[in-house]
């Protein structure tokens, strides 16, 4: 083609051909690139035919024998040397990767024999790898009120906001709907074969290392759990940190190993001993920062509100090394963290300050650097390079011993170090050991040190018992009033009123696993009556764990409800007037006496402190709650619980009826009533204003429903409207989980309770 070219063209058509040819080659040569022949590798190995597709990117550095297909001829190196080559896979691209003699000789050491595998393969084969691992709990110490286990990366502590409540599915997992994550605190608790532990500090999702717990059964007192709170959302603390925060304050407990724990952890004397990955070869300004040894930081930071607070750190730049692109050499350095303070992403923001943020931090980090090392150098999904290598704490009551518990690192971190590090481990493994003391791996550790516990793979469901079921499956409507316009339906509890983020979005599983919301199961029940879809409108809501009377409004003829005229406008503002009475029913913790007053002599009386709304902010405004003590009874002790006889405290023998009438709408009022220091009674059932220790005990031992607030809107009236001439009035039985609690503990109680509601006009109610 060449010769015709040159003998019988002119000069323009010879170029205009020359470079067609050209383009014809690249295009031949980038089809060979992406769809190689098929070739097979060593028959020693009795491999499969492989193509630059078949590897995955969680496996991005597999080592592969050399083939024809798989040759340095398709890059710029020469190679002579047998499993020289590797190849790596992301955002859509493959990767050809010369390996330097140093990381072959790495890999000689390695002795594992280069493997290849087809797409199918990889994509099964290592997704079962991934899995089977999280099946067992590795337990580092162990002591009489205390533990600590290793947590591995891309695990959270504790379900929050940030996961959802319950078996919420998070990042990529919600497309591919998978099993909802399972975070470590229900991990451990099914390890130790439901024994409850509470945390005594968090670790970020990406980061590893130790964590702290304390066994739930031997605390002294209650005042809340972590882990029982759907109503505030919790994020991620970074590495370090007690739960000194304004959420946990009020949850702490008084005297117990977790109140104490958290304490210790909060003290200058225990030493927390970070190992962290950061980009950058360890200098600031032309300042070596490994000559430097052990520095502090001491800026202020700003917390998840953005408040600004004190924020030490002491850090030792261990090693580091240049960038260097001609053998693929990244700039990264190994460097020692402990923090001082507990705030919210200290170490990772004071080391970004340092212009060496930490490898795989998406806050505060590179997010070039990140992708790179997540696509080419084999860091794992949501890593972040952070790993707690070295707990140290001074004895105390329930530590006599005091900690001192190391974590090796993790086998993801440390293939990153010596693949893509060699020369930094080399000079930062001698000052880990002999200088600071820790423990680099598990073959230098003692195993049997280590005790590997089986866990559940539990769902979002399980731990009902019998009794929540039977509420949850039977979607039968009760209509308590119905009119032309309006109908008055009976909420049962543990069931939302609608959907909401709290429930989950429509492809993720946790929503699945939800009991039919109140607005459409009376959409249902109402297509089924008139042979047709009638819709409705909310005119209020009811918590999940409440019960009661639910007012809703036909959708049909309300076409002016934007405009604040039609049916469900008018309702929700006659049920905000000050006319309309709202009579509710509560089961609270307490005898009916605080501060030497009996609260069961003084009738009717108004409770009109401020509360806070959703965000934990305090909000002045007018807010006003009508409340009766009927009457408080002892309780008969607990026999089956082996502490309940002895530590459990005197307000929690007692509990009380308490009828409330709220005369505004705010944000958990009656329940943030009722829990002040002014009343100091929670409802039974209130995971977020209540006693978590009180609550589990009504739960397991005296038939308190899962999920369960003991509040229920027994009576509602509503002033009259344009849309009901004679109001809204509706009365609504106390629901039998209730009245079976009532009558056998508080039979007492439940007797002055029906001559009480009598005289109100309720005597319908029980």
């Amino acid at each position: 083609t060449t010769h015709n070219i040159h003998n019988h063209c002119n000069i323009n058509t010879k170029i205009t051909m020359m470079l067609q040819m050209i383009q014809l080659k690249a295009l031949l040569l980038s089809s060979l690139l992406l769809f190689p022949l098929p070739s097979f590798a060593d028959t020693a190995f009795g491999t499969t035919p492989v193509t630059t597709r078949a590897i995955s990117s969680l496996d991005s550095h597999a080592v592969l024998p050399k083939s024809s297909s798989l040759s340095c001829s398709q890059t710029k190196y020469d190679c002579h040397t047998k499993n020289c080559c590797a190849f790596s896979s992301g955002a859509g691209r493959y990767y050809h990767h010369h390996l330097s003699q140093r990381q072959r000789q790495w890999q000689q050491q390695r002795k594992t024999q280069p493997y290849v595998v087809t797409t199918a393969s990889i994509s099964n084969d290592e997704n079962e790898k991934r899995e089977e691992s999280f099946d067992t709990i590795t337990l580092l110490e162990r002591g009489e009120n205390y533990l600590i286990a290793y947590k591995p990366p891309s695990v959270v502590c504790h379900h929050s906001g940030w996961t959802g409540s319950r078996g919420s599915i998070s990042g990529k997992s919600k497309k591919k709907k998978k099993e909802p994550e399972i975070p470590m605190l229900q991990r451990v608790r099914d390890a130790l074969n439901g024994r409850k532990v509470n945390l005594v500090h968090r670790l970020d999702r990406g980061a590893s290392g130790n964590l702290l717990f304390t066994y739930a059964d031997n605390e002294e007192e209650e005042e809340g759990d972590l882990d029982n709170n759907d109503d505030n959302d919790i994020v991620d603390q970074d590495i370090d940190n007690s739960l000194d925060d304004d959420n946990t304050k009020k949850r702490r407990k008084k005297g117990g190993p977790t109140a104490t724990l958290i304490k210790e952890m909060a003290s200058n004397t225990t030493i927390k001993t970070y190992i962290a990955l950061v980009r950058g070869e360890g200098i600031l300004s032309g300042e070596d920062l490994k000559e430097k040894k052990w520095f502090p930081i001491t800026r202020p930071i700003k917390d998840e509100k953005g408040k600004l607070n004190n924020a030490t750190t002491y850090f030792r730049f261990v090693a580091g090394q240049p960038q260097d692109d001609d053998n693929d050499i990244p700039r990264a350095s190994i460097v020692l963290a402990r923090p001082s303070t507990g705030r919210w992403h200290q170490i990772r923001r004071h080391l970004n300050g340092l212009s060496h943020p930490i490898l795989g931090d998406t806050s505060h980090g590179a997010s070039k650097t990140n992708r790179e090392w997540k696509e080419q150098r084999n860091m794992i999904p949501e890593r972040t390079c952070l790993h707690l290598a070295k707990l140290e704490m001074e004895p105390t009551l329930y530590t006599p011993k005091g900690i001192d518990c190391t974590c090796p690192i993790p086998d993801d971190m440390m293939n990153m170090i010596k693949v893509h590090m060699p020369n930094v481990w080399e000079q930062a493994r001698v000052i880990l050991e002999e200088e600071e003391g820790l423990v680099l791996t598990k073959d230098e550790h003692d195993d049997t040190k280590f005790e590997v516990l089986p866990y559940k793979l539990s769902t979002a469901t399980d731990g009902n018992n019998e009794e929540d079921d039977e509420f949850q499956q039977d979607e039968n409507v009760t209509i308590l009033s119905q009119s032309k316009h309006y109908l008055v339906a009976y909420k049962p509890p543990t069931v939302v009123c609608h959907h909401s983020a709290w429930t989950g979005k429509r492809h993720e599983t946790r929503r699945s696993r939800e009991p039919t919301p109140m607005i459409q199961r009376v959409r249902n029940a109402l297509s089924e009556e008139y042979g047709k879809e009638r819709r409705v409108n909310l005119v209020h809501r009811l918590d999940r764990g409440a019960s009661g009377c639910l007012i809703f409004t036909f959708a049909d003829g309300d076409d002016n409800m934007d405009k604040g005229k039609g049916p469900t406008a008018t309702l929700i503002k006659a049920m905000a007037s000050p006319d309309a009475t709202k009579t509710y029913i509560a089961i609270v913790q307490g005898n009916g006496t605080v501060h030497g007053k009996d609260l069961t002599q003084k009738g009717w009386f108004t409770i009109s402190n401020f509360i806070k709304d959703e965000n934990g902010n305090l909000k002045e405004k007018e807010c006003s709650t009508e409340v009766r003590f009927i009457r408080g009874q002892s309780l008969p002790p607990l026999t089956v619980d082996k502490d309940a006889t002895t530590t459990q405290a005197a307000h929690e023998n007692y509990a009380t009826i308490v009828l409330a009438r709220p005369k505004t709408g705010r944000w958990h009022q009656i329940r943030q009533h009722l829990s002040g220091s002014d009343i100091c009674h929670p409802i039974l059932g209130d995971s977020s204003h209540g006693y978590s220790r009180t609550n589990r005990v009504w739960k397991k031992q005296r038939g308190m429903l899962k999920e369960r607030v003991c509040l229920h809107l027994c009576h509602v009236e509503l002033p009259p409207t344009e849309y009901c001439s004679e109001g809204v009035v509706a009365s609504c039985p106390l629901p039998e989980d209730m009245r079976r609690m009532l009558s056998n503990f508080l039979p007492d109680v439940l007797e002055d309770t029906k001559a009480v509601l009598e005289d109100e006009g309720l005597g319908n109610v029980l």
